[in-house]
């Protein structure tokens, strides 16, 4: 698994591009840390992000997504990450 700070900028810049970014987490995923980290490049970008955990899901969205203004399904389908722990989506 990537350093926090790592996955926290991947996922940034993820959403930053499309809206919103998801990651697969298990035990040794700091998740806490990465949506600490998160939150801060996102301030110090000037952004607005949400981050949050769905199970074992990390979810970050920024607070202008079009993620808000969608239907459930389709809600769901952007928030839905790969099977694989680590990878993006």
């Amino acid at each position: 698994m990537a350093s926090a700070v790592d996955l926290a900028s991947r996922l940034l810049d993820r959403a930053v591009a499309h809206g919103q970014a998801v990651v697969r987490c298990d035990a040794s995923t700091p998740s806490d840390d990465v949506r600490e980290h998160v939150r801060a490049l996102a301030r110090a970008q000037g952004l607005r992000v949400r981050t949050g955990m769905l199970d074992d899901v990390l979810v970050v969205a920024r607070a202008d997504a079009d993620l808000w203004n969608d239907d459930t399904p389709t809600m769901r389908a952007k928030l839905t990450a790969p099977a694989v722990v680590g990878e993006i989506a």
